[in-house]
This record gives C-alpha cells, sequence and structure tokens, in this order.
C-alpha cells in the first residue's frame, strides 16, 4: 500500500496449499454477467467491519475494485502513508504501483509483502463471487523486525519528504511480528472467503426470489387474462371450486339470471341453483365435479362421462319467464388429477326449440296436403330409385305408401310406356320440365293411363337430385277417347243411326273436359297453398341464417384470430351460412314468381293502374341494378331515353317488374361488354330495347323462352347452365299482354340479343283498339302478330339499337 518498487522479499501464501483462489481475471462459467461488489453488499454496513477488523488488528486497512478503485473508505491509515509520502507526487504514484502490484498477486490466494515505497509490510486478499474477483481487501502499513529506519529515511529524501516530520510519523507507526501480521492476514482470508461464499449465496437467494416474483405475476396475470376471457364469452358461464363455492359469474351470467356477480361470487351449498330453480339446487356442474351422484331427474341428459355431462332443460324463474336452456359441465383438475372445482356454460335455446316446432308444424302441413291431394306425387332420387309417394299415388300403384321408397319406376310401366318415360327422364335429367302421358302397370296387373307433370330437383349447389311428378288418372278420359275412335269408324257408316249415341258421348266427353279443367284449377290452387305455406319456413330461415351469420362475424370470428385453424373453420362456417341464406333467398324468388304468374293467370292479379310518364320509373328500374352492377366492372350499362315519349296508362311496379327483369337477364348472361337500354316514342306508343353483348339465344328458342319454366341455359345448344326459375320471361309477357303491349326477342348466338317490349300510349289506348294502335306504330312494314301489335321486322334481326 505504499511503492511500486521492485522488493527483495517475495510474495509469501497463508492457508491451504490447495485455495479456492483463482486467475485475475477470470470470469464466472454460473455466472457470466455476474453483480459488483456494491451490487452484493451494504458498503456501509462492509465500512463498519472494515473499521473494526482494522483497529482490532491494529492495521490499516481499505477494500478496492480489482482494478484498485476504492470501495470504501480507508480505515486506520497511518499519518506516514496518509500525511506525508502520499502527499508527495513520486510518493503517491509509488504507493498506486506498489497497490496494483499486491493487488495482482492475490487472487492467487492471501498475499503479504513489504510495500514498494516505504518498506512497510502490507497484505491483501481476494473476494470472489463464484469465480469472478470482484473486490481485494488490503490491509498493513506495520513494521516488522526487519524493518531498516535508516533505508525508510532514505526513501524520505527520495520522494522529498520532509526529513523531520518522517522520522516523526514513523515512530508512531504500528509494530509487529511478520509472524503475527501473517495471522491476521489468513484470519482477513477466512473472512474474505466467507464474504465470497455469502455472495454467491445472497445472489442465488435474490435470483431464487426474482424467479418466485415473476412466477406470482405471471400466475396473477393468467389468473386476470381467465376472469377477462370468461367474462368475455357471450354464453353464461360460470365457475365453482373444489369447496363448491362460486369464483366466476361472468356477464352473460348476469344477463340471463339477473343477479350480479357480486352477489353470487362466494355463495355455496347450491345456492346459485336458486335462479334457475327458485331454491338451492344442484346443477349439472355439481354432477361433474363429484358433488352429486346423479343429475336432477329434470334434466333431458345428451351427453355423460366421468368428468362432463351435457343436458337440456326448462325453467320458469328466470327473469325473461320460461326459458328452454342447453348446457355443458365439465370437471376442473389439478396436475395431480385432484378435482379442484368445476365450470359449466348456458345457451338459451327456447328461440331456436320454437322455430324448430314451427318448421316441423309447417312440415306436418305441408305433408297433410301432399297426403290429401287428389293427384298422385311421386319423388324419384338421382338414380330413379322412389323417395317418397303420397298415398293417392300409392293406391295408382295398388300398394302401401310404406313399400315404395327405393323401389324402380320399371316395374310399374307396360312395355308400350317404357321408352316414353326413359326419353322424359333423360329430360329431366338435363333440367327441362316435362309434361307427358303414358300407361302404369299396378302391382295388381291393372294397367291405367296418367298425365303427369314433372320437374328437376335441385340441391344447394345445383347438382341435379332427383324429381318430382304430378299424376292425374285420365284412365276415365283415355276410355272415352278410344270409346269416341271407336264410334268415329262406326259413324262413318251409320252416322244417321248413330247421331244421338254420339251426342250423348259428346256430352260425357264435355264433362271429362270440365273434370279436368277443374283438376287443373285444384292442382293451381295446391300449388299456391304449398308456395303460400313454404313462405313461412323460409322467412325463418333467411332471418336466422342472417342473424347467425352476423352474430357469429360479430362475436365468435373475433376469438378465433391468431389461431390458424380455427380461422379457417369460422371462416368456412360464415361462408356457409351465405350459401343457406342465398339460397333461400332464390328459393324465395322462386315462389313469388309462381305466385304471380299464378294470380296472373287465374284473374286475380291486383293491377294498380294510374297515368304516368314511364321516363321516371324506368329511371328507377335502371338504377335497380347498380348492385348487381358493382360486382361485374367488367360490364358497361349505357341508359338512351327520349323525352318525348307519350304516358302510359299501367301499374308503375309492374313495369319495373318487367324492365328489372329484362336487366337482369342482360346482365347475367353477359360475361363481358355492354348493356344497353333505349326509350324511345314509337309512334303513339313507348318502345323500350334492352340489348347485351352476351352469350345469344339459339333461332330455335327465340318464342319458347317466354314459355314457364324455360331456361336456354339447360339445352344441349348451350355451353354452360345459369340459376334461376324460368319464370320471369314468362311473366312479363303476360304483364306486357295484359296492357296490350307486345315482348319479343331478337337473337343470334355469340352476337348477344336485344329485348323489345311495346306499351300503348294513354291517347292511343283510349282512342283505338289494340290492333288498329298497334297497326298504326309499325315504322316499316311488318306482319302484325294476333294481338294486333307489329313483329319486328327481319331487316333488325340481332342488331343492338
Amino acid at each position: 500500500m505504499q511503492s511500486d518498487r521492485p522488493t527483495d522479499t517475495p510474495s509469501e501464501q497463508f492457508g491451504e496449499e490447495e485455495s479456492t483462489a483463482h486467475a485475475p481475471g477470470q470470469s464466472s462459467g454460473c455466472f457470466p454477467e455476474a453483480p459488483r461488489f456494491e451490487d452484493i453488499f451494504s458498503l456501509e454496513d462492509i465500512q463498519r467491519i472494515q473499521d473494526a477488523f482494522a483497529a482490532a488488528a491494529d492495521v490499516a486497512s481499505v477494500i478496492t475494485t480489482p482494478e484498485g478503485h476504492f470501495l470504501t473508505k480507508p480505515s486506520n491509515f497511518t499519518a506516514l502513508c496518509r500525511d506525508i509520502i502520499r502527499e508527495t507526487p513520486l510518493g503517491s504514484a509509488n504507493c498506486a504501483r506498489s497497490d496494483r502490484s499486491l493487488g495482482e498477486a492475490c487472487p492467487q490466494g492471501p498475499a503479504v509483502a513489504k510495500c514498494l515505497s516505504g518498506g512497510l509490510l502490507d497484505g491483501a486478499t481476494p473476494i470472489f463471487f463464484g469465480k469472478r474477483h470482484i473486490a481485494t481487501w488490503f490491509i498493513g502499513q506495520v513494521a516488522d523486525e526487519s524493518f531498516d529506519a535508516a533505508a525508510g529515511m532514505a526513501y524520505a529524501r527520495e520522494i522529498g519528504a520532509d526529513e523531520d516530520a518522517f522520522r516523526r510519523a514513523l515512530e508512531k507507526v504500528p509494530r509487529m511480528s511478520r509472524e503475527r501480521f501473517g495471522k491476521v492476514c489468513t484470519a482477513l482470508y477466512c473472512f474474505a472467503e466467507h464474504l465470497s461464499a455469502m455472495a454467491l449465496r445472497n445472489h442465488q437467494q435474490s435470483l431464487l426470489i426474482d424467479d418466485l416474483r415473476q412466477a406470482q405475476a405471471e400466475l396473477k396475470t393468467r389468473d386476470r387474462n381467465l376472469a377477462d376471457l370468461i367474462d368475455f364469452l357471450p354464453d353464461p358461464t360460470m365457475v365453482v371450486n373444489a369447496q363448491g363455492s362460486v369464483v366466476f359469474w361472468n356477464k352473460a351470467m348476469e344477463k340471463l339470471t339477473g343477479i350480479a356477480a357480486v352477489d353470487m361470487l362466494g355463495k355455496s351449498r347450491f345456492e346459485y341453483g336458486e335462479p334457475f330453480y327458485g331454491a338451492p339446487t344442484p346443477l349439472l356442474i355439481d354432477y361433474a365435479r363429484g358433488a352429486v351422484g346423479q343429475p336432477d331427474a329434470r334434466y333431458v341428459v345428451a351427453d355423460k362421462n366421468v368428468d362432463s355431462i351435457i343436458a337440456e332443460v326448462s325453467v320458469a324463474t328466470l327473469p325473461r319467464g320460461p326459458r328452454h336452456i342447453w348446457a355443458k359441465a365439465v370437471a376442473l383438475r389439478d396436475d395431480t388429477g385432484r378435482i379442484t372445482g368445476g365450470i359449466e356454460v348456458i345457451r338459451d335455446i327456447t328461440d331456436n326449440q320454437r322455430a324448430d316446432l314451427a318448421l316441423r308444424e309447417s312440415e306436418e302441413k305441408f305433408r297433410r296436403i301432399v297426403e290429401t291431394a287428389n293427384e298422385g306425387v311421386w319423388v324419384l332420387d338421382a338414380a330413379d330409385k322412389t323417395a317418397f309417394v303420397n298415398r293417392r299415388m300409392a293406391a295408382m300403384l295398388g300398394c302401401s305408401a310404406e313399400e315404395m321408397p327405393g323401389s324402380l319406376v320399371e316395374p310399374f310401366l307396360t312395355e308400350k310406356s317404357l321408352p316414353t318415360v326413359r326419353a322424359h327422364l333423360d329430360k329431366l335429367r338435363q333440367g327441362q320440365t316435362t309434361v307427358f302421358e303414358h300407361e302404369l302397370r299396378a302391382v295388381t296387373g291393372a294397367v291405367l293411363w296418367v298425365m303427369v307433370s314433372a320437374s328437376p330437383l335441385y340441391d344447394g349447389s345445383g347438382r341435379y337430385i332427383g324429381a318430382l311428378g304430378m299424376f292425374t288418372d285420365i284412365t276415365a278420359r283415355k276410355k272415352i277417347e278410344e270409346e269416341l275412335a271407336e264410334s268415329s269408324h262406326r259413324l262413318e257408316a251409320e252416322v244417321e243411326e248413330r247421331t244421338r249415341d254420339l251426342r250423348l258421348q259428346a256430352l260425357e266427353l264435355a264433362e271429362a273436359n270440365i273434370r279436368l279443367s277443374e283438376l287443373d284449377r285444384l292442382k293451381s290452387a295446391f300449388l299456391s297453398t304449398v308456395s303460400h305455406e313454404l313462405r313461412t319456413p323460409l322467412t325463418s330461415i333467411l332471418g336466422f341464417a342472417k342473424l347467425i351469420g352476423r352474430d357469429f362475424n360479430d362475436q365468435f370470428l373475433p376469438l378465433a384470430t391468431g389461431v390458424p385453424a380455427l380461422e379457417a373453420k369460422g371462416r368456412r362456417i360464415a361462408s356457409n351460412l351465405a350459401v343457406v341464406y342465398g339460397e333461400a333467398e332464390r328459393l324465395t324468388r322462386l315462389i313469388n314468381d309462381v305466385l304471380d304468374l299464378n294470380r296472373i293467370e287465374s284473374g286475380n292479379m291486383h293491377w294498380r293502374d294510374t297515368r304516368f310518364n314511364p321516363l321516371e320509373v324506368l329511371g328507377k328500374a335502371a338504377n335497380s341494378i347498380k348492385g348487381l352492377l358493382s360486382q361485374r366492372p367488367e360490364i358497361t350499362f349505357v341508359l338512351e331515353m327520349n323525352e318525348d315519349v307519350p304516358e302510359v296508362r299501367m301499374d308503375p311496379d309492374q313495369l319495373i317488374q318487367v324492365v328489372t327483369n329484362l336487366l337482369q337477364n342482360a346482365v347475367k348472361f353477359t360475361r363481358e361488354g355492354t348493356v344497353r337500354m333505349t326509350v324511345r316514342r314509337e309512334g303513339e306508343a313507348v318502345e323500350l330495347a334492352i340489348a347485351d353483348s352476351g352469350i345469344g339465344i339459339p333461332p330455335g328458342e327465340l318464342e319458347a323462352i317466354f314459355g314457364k319454366f324455360h331456361q336456354v341455359g339447360r339445352s344441349d345448344t348451350m355451353g354452360e347452365t345459369t340459376k334461376g326459375t324460368g319464370l320471369g320471361l314468362a311473366i312479363c309477357r303476360q304483364i306486357v299482354r295484359h296492357y296490350g303491349g307486345r315482348i319479343w326477342a331478337e337473337s343470334q348466338l355469340g352476337q348477344g340479343s336485344v329485348f323489345y317490349v311495346l306499351l300503348p300510349g294513354c291517347d292511343a289506348a283510349q282512342a283505338e283498339t289494340p290492333t288498329t294502335m298497334a297497326t298504326a306504330k309499325v315504322r316499316s312494314p311488318a306482319a302484325v302478330d294476333d294481338c294486333g301489335v307489329k313483329t319486328p321486322d327481319a331487316a333488325r334481326c340481332g342488331q343492338k339499337p
């Protein structure tokens, strides 16, 4: 602690030969980022220990970093060192070198040497953290028996110190034998080793405490997250602990029961069953956690395992009145398998149950209608096997309805009718609706004639799944026709004699025709009734599909964020719900079209006629397809309207229906290009032309497309099939003809189509008959059809206006 000058006395080692000392600068493998000495110990406490040790041993003392920087204040330093030697520049530098030299030697163990400045005896011992040298404890500034006073005075002259002051200070330096100083250094080394071990233990305990605190913080965070998750669940949820006390009661449960969580938390002894049953009652959660041996008898159990149960029950004491609920309860276990509580999730399915009941009632009503119909109903699957027959159909075939499912058609056909039926079945597979007559052979061998009206059936994806046939027994009519034919042959030879018999047969035929007309009327009534009955479940399907889709997207999909499997499944569910909603909408449109056509044909349509300028109404109709066009950016829509068109008298809504249907068809059958609507005056009439650049229509189908259930896309001449009812153009023709107008189409395959609508103006309709009015409107020579409206001249065929 005095000088860096070389010494004649080598450093001496104290303690065991195999010491725990380490090379200087060696770092710890266990603690690569070990803390500093001052991070481990309180310097104030160490200072007190150092001061006490220095006073007890009568030595100077200080603790430094391995680099030589003071960590503590010097204790018991002699005046010789503090006030004289270190006050000179050379002496201070020598002391610093001496300290570094002794500090470099001490990591190998306790070191004792004379200082390299004044020759006083110094010692040093290392303090370790594990294997890392973190501090050095110096003691010394004592004179042993070998101290040379003359050499000391020579050193005073060398460093330029006051010799008298040096001599007086030297006389006060503590005297101690080298042996005793060695013992003091050994005691210090043992104490330093204890400090080293204490430092390691303290740090290890600190790490354990930090780990414990972190684990506790993570556990609290997990508990908070779990509580937030349960509270966020849309279904009412409750959790009880091993003692059966409520620990979670989420907001959905508060809403269902009307009881706040603060009033329910901690409740036990089945008190949480009181909101459901009016008195403390075990719930499913108590069976799942083993608190009761069997669930309450009021539950209808759907699934039951050792630790879980699913059931339904009706309860009457909830705030919203009697409700039907679904519930699932699961036991909670710790890592050892011990039950620590349970969780129960509840779902109010009252509305679903009512919807299911309404649907079953509607299905039952439809079945009663079909079963009591006077016509036979025969449903085939895609393999031409029987899927369903009503009682009337089974009676025609001479068997029971229960025996028919799965049977083929061929055994009930005569050899004569077999080719006819096969041909019409092929048409049905191609998407064509067909009406035909053929013979049936009952199981009794009796042969009867039937008239069949058959339509194809499709699933939600548009795949053919079978056919529906309405069978009318026309055996009596056929018999009459056969008898009439025979009578005709006889009447050729016996006209005079058989006139009376022929009149009687004619009367019978007229009566048969009346019966057939009545049957046709009943069929129309049946279709109308069935369509009306189908609208009730369809309304429920549409409403619930939309509601479920919205709730699923808003409530459930966000829960799947970050979980790819759940996100993919969530998107698939949302897509399936959209398909359900879209197909229900399409079926609703089909029913509406059937009802509209039936009302028009039966004369029950309500026409709200008024006089108006058609331009405003036609503009609204054009705007109605903006949504459809927004999904088809490859199609350009052009609207051209002449301002001088005459007013018309008709139902504005019917005009919108006609124009909207034509525009939608134009967009539907146009892959890309232009759809153009032109409105102009044609004499005293209004001419509307809707042209597209779509796929076109075969020449042979230009008239057939206005028939019921006809679709161009379902013939062998077309390359694609489009969804639709096949009633739109038929309804358009009925509306236009009702007002004395004319609708027709011009087209060439691959070059687009033009649909024309000609409507009489108000003045022309009041002053002239439809025939004379239509004749006056012809721009160029053209034929006139039976309605009195011009037929488009051939020069315009296939051209766009």
